[in-house]
């Protein structure tokens, strides 16, 4: 077989997600979903590969315009010269219909394990990375698809494709886990670059220390902190939302971020927001931010929720029918992180009671957290404090009577919700809002409707101040 990178060998289905991660930023938009998406490969030989076409005509579509191009990414990414075979056949969606009696295997990784460890721990303390975090753990579908796609390129070259790079979304939908992956992988097959992980909140608290700690406390930043982060080959920064209104921490970022770009320095940043929606960080740092590329990600739907309690599963070597991650995942759509905790939530109470898993134990499981969140009581200043955090504005400013744009759109977006979440009446909102008139508020909550009908920005920004919310009710 083919030499591959350390010896080690590539699994098909793994194999062909790289494939399809890489192509995606080969391919137009519209090539890629119309005849790529619905692709699957098998039988991985030596030197060959089958690839199943859903039709006949997207088989002679693919065999005719994406033969070549299709061949240089396998043989790279599978490190060898592979022949292709382009055949039709129904696109396998796994066991979705049978039911899981006994224990499962543990899924297959991307890659056989090798013999070399991932460097040693002292990689992890100071990198900051997490060994947890890898793209054979992480799920791509739809609702993530470009990002995997940005986050894999960066990974296998950093520094050379896209720099810098933000991904953004609300909570719990996988930002943690596809940056940490990045660091993961650049750390395990170039141990010779420097990869430092951090977060917005620990860079602050970071920066605050080493100046309490500088010469005569006189605002000396010290040489060791900005060593740490200016030395980096790889600078990995999660939640960078946090440096927002902090003049000395932007400005050290900004100096930290230039330094590093001017160096061909892979950069990788995440937030809650794309760069455009900062309304109180320096435009100098937000137009560094939308210098490169930016991918947003979306809730998984329910086919990726399934996916991702199905590798759950086989990881763990837990015995959970298909037909219960099916009921959970219908159940949760919030986010992953909820999606999990209700699946730990399952076989923690089988576990307790000595019951096997099943639908039934499922409901009663999770009947009650189900008619919680339903039921969660939420108020007026739990909206508003979701708002002024995710816009970065104060409730008093909200509240005020300035009608700036960074103003009146997280204004509007306060009425709706409170509208929405609590059923509260119109006078009592304006009321609420600093003394509006009704037909204020009304005016306000039908402008947010429109732009939902019309928007996609709109959707997303009240999809994620809601799990801002939600997040904060638990």
């Amino acid at each position: 077989m083919p030499d591959t990178v350390q010896n080690k060998k590539i699994e098909v289905n793994a194999l062909w997600r790289a494939v399809l991660a890489e192509l995606q930023l080969t391919l137009s938009a519209y090539t890629y979903n119309t005849w790529m998406a619905n692709t699957k490969a098998r039988n991985l030989t030596e030197d060959a590969l089958e690839i199943i076409c859903p039709s006949d005509y997207s088989k002679k579509i693919l065999e005719k315009n994406c033969y070549s191009l299709i061949q240089q990414s396998v043989n790279k990414i599978g490190k060898g010269e592979y022949k292709l075979s382009f055949v039709i056949g129904e696109i396998e969606k796994g066991s979705t219909t049978s039911n899981l009696k006994k224990s499962v295997p543990p899924a297959a990784p991307l890659f056989e394990q090798s013999t070399q460890t991932f460097s040693t721990k002292e990689l992890y303390k100071d990198s900051g990375l997490s060994g947890h975090y890898t793209f054979d753990n992480y799920i791509m579908g739809p609702n993530n698809r470009l990002a995997y796609s940005i986050a894999w390129a960066v990974a296998t070259e950093p520094g050379k494709n896209y720099n810098p790079v933000f991904f953004y979304s609300g909570v719990g939908l996988g930002k943690t886990h596809l940056i940490q992956a990045i660091g993961n992988k650049i750390a395990q097959e170039k141990p010779n670059l420097k990869v430092v992980y951090t977060t917005g909140e620990s860079f602050t608290n970071e920066l605050i220390e080493s100046i309490q700690k500088g010469k005569r406390g006189k605002g000396y930043v010290s040489d060791q902190f900005r060593k740490k982060f200016r030395n980096a080959d790889v600078l990995l920064v999660d939640d960078i939302q946090f440096i927002v209104g902090r003049q000395s921490t932007q400005e050290e970022f900004f100096h930290t971020f230039n330094a590093l770009y001017m160096a061909q320095k892979q950069i990788v940043l995440t937030s809650d927001r794309p760069p455009k929606d900062f309304t109180d960080l320096e435009e100098r740092i937000t137009s560094r931010f939308g210098s490169g590329i930016s991918a947003d990600m979306q809730p998984p739907d329910v086919d990726t929720r399934v996916a991702i309690l199905r590798s759950k599963r086989d990881r763990e070597n837990e015995a959970v029918p298909n037909d219960v991650i099916e009921y959970i995942a219908q159940k949760v759509n919030t986010n992953i992180r909820e999606l999990e905790g209700a699946y730990l939530q399952v076989v923690t109470y089988s576990k307790a009671t000595g019951i096997s898993i099943t639908t039934d134990l499922a409901i009663r499981a999770l009947g009650q957290t189900i008619r919680e969140e339903k039921k969660a009581p939420i108020n007026l200043n739990q909206v508003l404090k979701a708002v002024c955090n995710y816009y970065s504005v104060t409730g008093k400013e909200l509240k005020g009577k300035r009608r700036t744009k960074d103003l009146v759109i997280p204004r509007q977006v306060a009425m709706y919700l409170i509208k929405e979440l609590t059923d509260t009446p119109y006078m009592t909102i304006g009321e609420f809002l600093g003394g509006r008139d009704h037909s204020t508020i009304i005016h306000g909550i039908k402008k947010v409707e429109e732009e939902l009908e019309e928007l996609p920005k709109t959707r997303q920004d009240i999809a994620n101040v809601k799990q801002i919310i939600y997040q904060n009710t638990l």
